[in-house]
């Protein structure tokens, strides 16, 4: 009996069905790496004087993405880098004129003053996302979509972002696994430099909520880095759209941008 020996293993098979999927040989060219030749992480450099806020979401539709955008609107002149895979997108549909892809696969568009980069590929992990383009932007607000977790034990720049940036903000919900989930990111990220957002929650605190929060979130609300951005029947429906931002989301952002303006480097 003869016994055929397979060409290629079921692993190696896997590793190009993801490769596949992420893009890689499209147009017959790999999908940019953030390594450099001996196989370390690649650092994103900002530009002089531009100011750099990470947005994370403690869990998933957290609101990461409405408060990534608030920001950048409340302080004007902004852009947000959008950092997940192309379908996971929450700022498709954000912009009011879309200004075309760059060379490395970042799709820009305009809305008002804020410019908007988005991903047009699969990236399935932060180590493989490429690095921002070069912007004039004063105000850079990076909402990154990856596990908190994940990210910080990742390579490439998103993880030396996380690791080193001086302005943090957790995004999370008005719930118990949601508090606890900001618990645990307070205590991954570090106290001293992370503000907090709880999506849908009022200026004025119920007394449940707030005895559901942990030791690190009371110390966040005492400092006053731990706001409600308020709940929007239309925004939770419809997601981001054109339509503007109602008045009550950007006013609690730009009370959170004053606060972690102090911060910023």
């Amino acid at each position: 009996m003869t016994v055929l020996t397979p060409l290629v293993s079921v692993e190696e098979l896997r590793r190009a069905y993801l490769a596949l999927a992420a893009g890689e040989f499209t147009s017959g060219t790999r999908r940019p790496r953030n390594r450099t030749p001996d196989g370390s992480a690649s650092a994103w450099c900002p530009a002089a004087g531009e100011r750099v806020i990470l947005v994370l979401g403690a869990m998933a539709g957290a609101g990461a993405s409405t408060t990534a955008l608030a920001l950048a609107t409340a302080a004007g002149e902004a852009r947000v880098i959008e950092c997940c895979t192309v379908a996971a997108s929450g700022l498709a549909a954000a912009s009011q004129a879309e200004l075309g892809v760059t060379p490395d696969g970042w799709a820009q568009g305009r809305r008002d003053r804020v410019l908007i980069e988005r991903r047009t590929d699969r990236v399935y992990r932060a180590d493989d996302m490429p690095l921002p383009t070069c912007s004039p932007k004063p105000l850079t607000v990076v909402d990154c979509a990856y596990e908190i977790d994940l990210l910080l034990a990742s390579r490439g720049w998103l993880t030396d972002l996380a690791h080193t940036t001086t302005a943090v903000v957790v995004a999370t919900t008005p719930n118990t696994p949601g508090l606890r989930r900001l618990e645990s990111a307070l205590g991954l990220l570090g106290l001293d430099r992370v503000s907090a957002v709880i999506t849908g929650a009022t200026r004025r605190w119920p007394r449940t909520l707030a005895s559901l929060l942990g030791p690190a979130g009371r110390q966040l609300l005492a400092a006053g880095r731990l706001i409600g951005l308020p709940h929007d029947p239309t925004l939770s429906v419809h997601g981001i759209t054109t339509s503007p931002l109602p008045a009550p989301v950007l006013s609690a952002a730009a009370t959170l941008l004053s606060e972690i303006g102090r911060t910023l480097q």
